[in-house]
């Protein structure tokens, strides 16, 4: 039987509009609403990034990027990723809003990362992100927002080996791969330099790291590979004067690594040997070339200056401008001694920073909490410098402490070029950037562009050290933090680095084109 529908009456028209209002205020705001208004409940809207570490507050579900720079699974309209505090309209319905991502970004174990910033071929931004191995290949991973990373299939070298036992690269047995470094030294030319120890025979397994490595380089046509290529059989290269005109006692006088496993320094005092965690920079203001490196002291010391300064140090030297794969062959070559752990001048000029500067400061502390001793003296370290130029200043970012130390923190020496970074310097700006607590402690990595090209962000692995500590897992995940520079109306500008807790806030905005 047919079923006739009779007109409604007044009352129940009102009714019903009554209980379509009910509805829409119990189901919240639509998909087309303008403004999020998310309050209280971003915490549980989150899309987890590819290794499932990473949580994004978003609206809906997040599209993935196309190459085409399409999105696949929404519009650019529907990926609103944005926390509820700052979500607001956008101008464009093309602009993109910023990503309110919540740490980590990459999960463990990948300490020691670096990230180069570069275009591929259509034009747009690409990151691509090198950590400490080990005992294998370093395998980049890719990313367009520094949030989002997806493993790639190849490591640098192409080659493969079986942890813990040695990496064989034309001829060389690589043990302790670590900190790797990628920049570009001229177009379709990609300089890697990374620490390891070489030895002349495959280990298996490799032994003991006793502060006997080196840096070595290598050189691709691509930010990803492959480096070393069998046709190149003198790469790695051990850091030094290469050019052919550079012979000794001059090459053996200038800053250079170990060409295999040795730990004494050679008779020549220790800022010489360039042990680990390179970092090559080109200041874009000069055009001149700068390596950073890690350098330890004689076990035991051997002079007093050692015996008050054990450990680990930090320096420059300069690179040659016309070949950035070797040392300027010159015994005048500038070396700058950047980090000294245990400079009172600089500890105290970072305790009053900021009013919370004071708190967990050392460079001496060690996994348990007490200062490093050896051989009967206190070990300092200073590592993992990382430079870039703003403006009118250079930056050093130096991580302080013991790796696996609740104390490991950033710290920052700033001055209009890299031969004013000297510790000794006190004009330079010097100031405290991560500071570790509830546990956890920050270092080592690398500051970069974000995708705006405006804003600099810090990406740097995180230690869980209470965790280290206590049961020995001491596996370090990828964080990002945002590099924000202020003006402390000292008449210099907006050139201080704002200091952070992470562990406090591990939220972290990264800005769009």
């Amino acid at each position: 039987m047919s079923r006739v529908t009779r007109p409604r009456t007044a009352t129940e028209r009102l009714a019903l509009v009554l209980a379509l209002l009910v509805a829409c205020a119990t189901e919240g705001p639509t998909r087309d609403a303008t403004v999020d208004s998310r309050a209280d409940t971003s915490s549980d809207q989150r899309a987890p990034s590819n290794d499932g570490n990473a949580t994004i507050d978003a609206v809906d579900e997040l599209p993935t990027p196309r190459d085409d720079g399409g999105f696949d699974g929404g519009s650019p309209t529907d990926a609103r990723i944005a926390d509820s505090a700052t979500d607001v309209p956008r101008s464009s319905p093309d602009a993109a809003a910023p990503i309110v991502a919540t740490n980590p970004v990459l999960g463990e174990d990948h300490p020691d990362p670096h990230v180069v910033r570069t275009t591929d071929a259509s034009g747009r931004v690409v990151y691509y992100l090198y950590a400490t191995a080990g005992f294998g290949d370093f395998v980049p991973w890719e990313s367009r927002d520094l949030v989002r990373w997806t493993r790639r299939s190849e490591g640098l070298f192409r080659r493969t080996t079986t942890a813990p036992n040695s990496l064989e690269i034309n001829g060389g047995h690589y043990c302790h791969l670590w900190a790797p470094d990628v920049v570009e030294v001229r177009p379709g030319v990609w300089m890697l330099s990374f620490s390891a120890v070489k030895h002349r025979t495959a280990q298996r397994p490799c032994p003991p790291y006793r502060e006997d490595g080196g840096v070595y380089f290598a050189s691709s046509a691509s930010p990803t590979g492959p480096f070393a290529l069998a046709e190149r059989p003198w790469e790695p290269l051990a850091a030094g004067g290469h050019n052919t005109s550079c012979l000794a006692p001059t090459r053996d006088q200038i800053p250079h690594s170990v060409p295999f496993s040795a730990q004494d320094c050679q008779g020549g005092f220790c800022h010489h040997i360039v042990r680990l965690d390179s970092a090559a920079f080109r200041d874009p203001l000069t055009g001149r070339w700068w390596l950073g490196y890690s350098w330890y002291t004689n076990t035991p010391p051997r002079v007093p200056w050692e015996e008050s300064n054990y450990g680990q140090h930090t320096n420059l030297v300069e690179l040659d401008g016309a070949d950035p794969f070797t040392v300027r062959c010159t015994t005048s070559v500038p070396q700058i001694h950047v980090g000294n752990p245990h400079d009172a001048n600089t500890l105290a000029r970072l305790r009053s920073s900021c009013a919370r500067c004071g708190e967990m400061l050392s460079f001496t502390r060690a996994r348990d909490n007490v200062d490093f001793r050896r051989e009967g003296f206190v070990f300092g370290v200073n590592e993992g410098v990382h430079l870039f130029r703003r403006g009118a200043l250079v930056y050093a970012l130096l991580s302080g402490s013991v790796w696996d130390s609740g104390y490991y923190n950033v710290w920052y020496a700033a001055a209009p070029t890299p031969e004013g970074l000297a510790f000794d310097n006190a004009s330079r700006i010097v100031g405290r950037f991560l500071i570790p607590n509830r546990g956890q402690s920050f270092g080592h990595g690398t500051a970069v562009l974000g995708p705006n090209g405006r804003d600099w962000y810090y990406v740097h692995h995180r230690l869980q050290a209470d965790r280290c500590r206590t049961s020995g897992n001491c596996a370090r995940d990828v964080w990002l933090s945002p590099i924000e520079f202020e003006d402390r109306r000292d008449g210099r500008g907006d050139v201080w680095i704002r200091t952070r807790f992470p562990a406090e806030d591990p939220r972290v905005t990264v800005s769009l084109p």
